[in-house]
């Protein structure tokens, strides 16, 4: 089953989208391959109260949008879907501006450097809490997987969640371990499909919204159970095989920018199938029992 993915966002850094009655989007501008067009911050509510969800990282430009959109309103909360360095670390600088109150499942739980280490919520958010964001109702979804202390939004009464990296209509995300994993990854997903007829629209964080998700849920799931068979087939034809080498059976030729990302999402099917005792390590090489 092909993922029907969807590409096209006219939206320019810096301009701000209205999508739906107290729901705005801004489009940081620092693209990428894996960030596309740029991280995508919204706008919930309007006035008196308004939350920022993922001011994204340092940059004066997107933090002068920001600011330019809420003009004569007040920041009250900034939320944070996860800690990764494209979404979090604009958080410091919006706070020493509003004062506004942090929101977030938690610090960054692994190492490595694209994690943000420095931010810490001050109101953690727990799986299925319910909070008031931006004078609106709003549930908090944990979906681990990309990252480990990824939440999704839920506004309530609308049909609207904030998808964040988990499920984004233009890619698929990236599991990179130790901070992604691929088990939780697709547990995360299953959750999010029997949410069939809450949610109708996700605005995730990169790239255009996402109509009628649920077949994009089904295309997602049949995409990594195809991928762990042809890991499987690979590792039968030439086996024991470090990641590398197996980058090229897998996936076939690949933007020379994404080899190293899908070695690294390979690495978290590859740990799965170890942990169902399908496959073992051998010092860097893997091979099936």
């Amino acid at each position: 089953m092909n993922i029907p993915f969807r590409r096209e966002d006219a939206l320019m850094p810096g301009e701000v989208e209205t999508i739906a009655p107290g729901v705005r989007r801004i489009i940081c501008n620092n693209p990428s391959a894996f960030t596309y067009r740029g991280t995508n911050t919204y706008l919930i509510g309007t006035g008196s109260s308004v939350a920022v969800l993922d001011p994204g990282p340092i940059d004066e430009a997107h933090l002068a949008a920001i600011l330019s959109a809420t003009s004569g309103e007040t920041i009250t909360q900034i939320v944070v879907s996860h800690t990764h360095r494209d979404h979090s670390p604009g958080v410091a600088p919006l706070k020493t501006i509003t004062g506004a109150t942090t929101y977030g499942h938690g610090p960054h739980v692994t190492p490595g450097e694209s994690g943000d280490h420095s931010f810490i919520p001050e109101i953690r958010l727990t799986d299925g809490e319910t909070a008031e964001i931006g004078g609106r109702s709003v549930t908090a979804l944990f979906t681990p997987g990309h990252c480990g202390n990824h939440l999704c939004f839920a506004l309530d009464g609308t049909g609207i969640l904030f998808s964040a990296d988990h499920v984004m209509a233009w890619s698929t995300s990236v599991v990179s371990p130790p901070d992604g994993n691929m088990r939780s990854f697709m547990q995360s997903i299953a959750r999010l499909r029997a949410r069939e007829g809450i949610d109708e629209l996700y605005l995730p964080g990169h790239g255009p919204s996402l109509p009628d998700p649920m077949p994009f849920l089904d295309g997602l799931s049949a995409h990594r159970q195809k991928r762990e068979t042809r890991i499987v087939a690979a590792l039968r034809e030439h086996g024991p095989a470090t990641v590398e080498a197996l980058v090229g059976p897998v996936y076939g030729p690949l933007d020379p920018r994404l080899i190293a990302a899908a070695g690294r999402s390979m690495l978290s099917q590859l740990i799965m199938l170890e942990e169902d005792g399908a496959a073992v390590r051998e010092g860097e090489a893997w091979r099936l029992t």
